[in-house]
């Protein structure tokens, strides 16, 4: 064999190698979106820019495809066969876009759009429709519904991230689709916070599947908008998923009203891969000062997060432990918890 031929073999499996791990560190459960071909439009491209932030050097178009061939990884480990409508900076028009999806008889077109205004204090997520008495607003709501409280949990000022909700737009995209069809707008890059994150890009190269170490396992808030999509898709499918579980954080606070003490504790729940894992009951038992026990169970929500509230008239020491974690065809490892339990002083 040549040596030219062998070099040649040799990056061919270094590429594949490369991609396999990528997949592995970004598979977040078990789905199985067999079946489904999924057409994802990035938004914007070659000399439509869409909005930029000049300031932190950000362009809309090549957010957006960051953010999306992050979702196709996402999708295809999933099972689902991925397409889009453009893979480089290249310029297309909604004819382009709206037909490309058609002819490939994709069964749902999502398209990746990052929100932009002139008031720099806006943040915060919406997803657009065009057919409301069909697929279009149950796709939109179905995405936007996991979508919007896992940027807000992850949002740089969560107490300032607004939910736009859904709105009617009459995108060409949106109009002239066989298939039901979303946009999204994640977030607002416009938002200096945002914008300071947003710099962090996922790919060094995504036609090798090689990510930045910045963005190891899509840590990053690209990679956050990615992870939100591909979790509404799911939820969309309404695909059953397993996994591996354990608590990722217990934050305990409290507020006074009157004579009473309203001690609040919230436990948070993720995967292995990082992923919030809604629907998962969380027991925990929380200690008086008197040395009195409170046991409460409750369910995460798409967040990963279940909020235990107790009133009490003591002060001194509280603490909660989470005593169990339980959801049908997932494993709870306790051993991978990052914390346990939390204590709380009310002087």
């Amino acid at each position: 064999m040549r040596p030219r031929m062998i070099k040649i073999l040799i990056l061919m499996l270094g590429v594949m190698l490369i991609n396999t791990q990528y997949t592995q560190s970004i598979s977040a459960v078990n789905s199985d979106l067999t079946g489904q071909k999924i057409c994802i439009d990035p938004g914007h491209g070659g000399s439509d820019p869409g909005a930029t932030n000049i300031e932190y050097g950000l362009s809309e178009s090549m957010i957006n495809l960051d953010v999306s061939y992050a979702l196709k990884y996402l999708l295809e480990d999933s099972g689902a066969a991925v397409v889009l409508t453009r893979t480089d900076d290249s310029y297309k028009d909604n004819n382009d876009r709206y037909t490309f999806c058609n002819n490939e008889e994709a069964t749902i077109l999502l398209s990746v759009h990052t929100n932009s205004v002139i008031d720099p204090t806006w943040d915060g997520s919406m997803a657009l429709y065009f057919h409301p008495d069909d697929d279009d607003q149950i796709l939109a709501r179905s995405i936007y519904d996991v979508m919007y409280p896992l940027l807000k949990a992850s949002a740089p000022d969560p107490s300032n991230f607004a939910s736009f909700d859904l709105d009617w737009f009459a995108s060409g995209v949106l109009l002239k689709s066989d298939m039901p069809a979303a946009m999204l707008e994640p977030l607002f890059m416009s938002n200096p916070a945002e914008a300071v994150l947003l710099v962090q890009f996922i790919f060094d190269d995504p036609y090798l599947g090689i990510t930045n170490t910045g963005c190891a396992n899509l840590i990053c808030r690209r990679g956050e908008i990615a992870r939100s999509i591909h979790q509404g898709v799911l939820s969309y499918f309404e695909t059953s998923t397993s996994g591996i579980m354990h608590v990722s954080s217990i934050d305990m606070s409290f507020d006074k009203k009157m004579r009473n003490y309203f001690v609040v504790s919230q436990v948070a729940i993720q995967d292995d891969s990082g992923y919030y894992v809604p629907d998962a009951e969380v027991s925990v038992s929380i200690i008086k000062p008197d040395g009195t026990t409170v046991s409460i169970s409750d369910n995460s929500g798409v967040d990963g997060a279940v909020t235990f509230k107790i009133r009490s008239d003591q002060v001194g020491t509280f603490e909660t432990t989470v005593t169990d974690v339980s959801k049908d065809g997932w494993v709870y490892n306790e051993e991978a918890n990052t914390e346990t339990s939390d204590f709380l002083i009310i002087p």
